[in-house]
């Protein structure tokens, strides 16, 4: 205990004054002891440290420092100073980019990944993470790591799945021994989450200087659906992992009064891509373009499932923001988050909840990114 101590304390200190820096972009030595309650030889370290890994860039601009001391220069965060690569899977669509420690996607792009024999070939994607690699590597920018958004069950301190119905898993299962042509090419180390969770990271870590939105639900509606929740700001995994798989709860299809009750459907299939265009014969992926009376049409039917689901999540969880996406919200547009809101007002007896679209399509991305910096940034200020 007394060796480990001083070596976490270490780390978190590292770790906080990086977090400063990354909300504050300039700061100087002085400021970051009144701030932090660090004493000052211990600052000028962790200060030492930053700068020795290009994280901090110290500027010839000085600030007066309390009392009669002398100018201390200033110090601006580099955020430039590593990238990250964040994998988000959506459908047999996967969005990929290459990520700087402000969150800014540098490049980004959208690759076709069709599902065969219930796998996905992933040796397309082993390409494109190369060309992202050699990016960097042409502007002398490290990559400390790729951040994989999956659409399962996973076990994010294994990288294991511990559940995927269209490959046919339903035994926890490491993702290197899922795909481990692929996972033995990557250059650099990997990190594993569900594709909704690395999203809500990525959405409250773009929104990290409004507090309120550490306490989110994020939900996802596309080719299925997904929620995640961020309370205090720290995902919520459950007991095992499988936290926020909304899409497989059951539910009964709504009806006309006095008819027969029919048997429950797990709610995705009720409400997803697949569900609209069984309903409605349009594809909302390939169609950004339809009639507005059609708009209205799939938003008066999708409307009850949504607006009562968040209801019930509001009065179970006491979370004021409700963050809705994914390509069905998308193609709806504000019209279908404008109808939700006002069907909440009239079931939530206290109406505290805001649905809100995502500040990013990228926060898939952005979140897969910010896990990898943290995870590998904990690694090298321990050294």
């Amino acid at each position: 205990m007394n060796q480990y101590m001083p070596k976490y304390l270490k780390t978190k200190n590292r770790m906080m004054i990086f977090d400063l820096f990354r909300n504050q972009n300039i700061m100087s030595r002085a400021e970051l002891v009144r701030i932090t309650g660090i004493s000052f030889p211990t600052v000028l370290k962790i200060v030492d440290k930053l700068l020795e890994l290009g994280i901090l860039i110290e500027l010839e601009e000085t600030t007066q420092s309390p009392g009669a001391g002398r100018r201390g220069h200033l110090l601006r965060f580099n955020p430039r100073a590593y990238y990250a690569i964040g994998l988000e899977f959506e459908g047999q669509i996967v969005h990929m980019g290459l990520v700087d420690m402000l969150g800014t996607c540098q490049y980004c792009r959208s690759i076709h990944l069709p599902v065969q024999n219930h796998t996905l070939e992933l040796s397309k994607l082993t390409r494109e993470i190369s060309k992202l690699m050699a990016l960097a590597a042409g502007e002398q920018i490290p990559v400390l790591g790729i951040g994989i958004g999956f659409p399962a069950m996973v076990n994010p301190q294994t990288n294991s799945i511990i559940h995927m119905s269209y490959m046919n898993i339903d035994h926890e299962v490491t993702f290197a021994e899922a795909f481990p042509e692929f996972t033995a090419a990557l250059p650099v180390p990997f990190f594993l989450d569900n594709d909704v969770n690395f999203a809500c990271l990525g959405e409250a870590f773009l929104r990290r200087r409004c507090p309120e939105y550490q306490n989110l639900v994020y939900f996802t509606l596309g080719t299925g659906c997904g929620v995640s929740y961020m309370m205090n700001g720290e995902l919520w995994y459950g007991a095992t992992h499988k936290s926020g798989e909304i899409g497989n709860m059951p539910v009964t299809s709504f009806q006309i009064p006095g008819a027969d009750v029919p048997e429950p459907k797990p709610f995705e299939q009720l409400i997803n891509l697949e569900a609209i265009y069984q309903r409605f014969q349009i594809n909302l992926q390939q169609n950004p373009g339809f009639p507005e009376t059609m708009r209205v049409e799939i938003i008066n039917y999708l409307c009850p499932y949504l607006s009562y689901t968040l209801t019930n999540l509001t009065y179970l969880l006491d979370i004021q923001h409700c963050v809705l996406t994914g390509i069905i919200p998308l193609a709806l547009g504000d019209p279908l988050l404008q109808r939700i809101q006002e069907a909440i007002r009239t079931t939530l007896v206290h109406n505290t909840l805001q649905i809100e679209p995502s500040i990013s399509r990228d926060t898939g991305i952005i979140g897969a990114a910010v896990t990898v910096f943290n995870k590998r940034l904990e690694v090298l200020f321990e050294e």
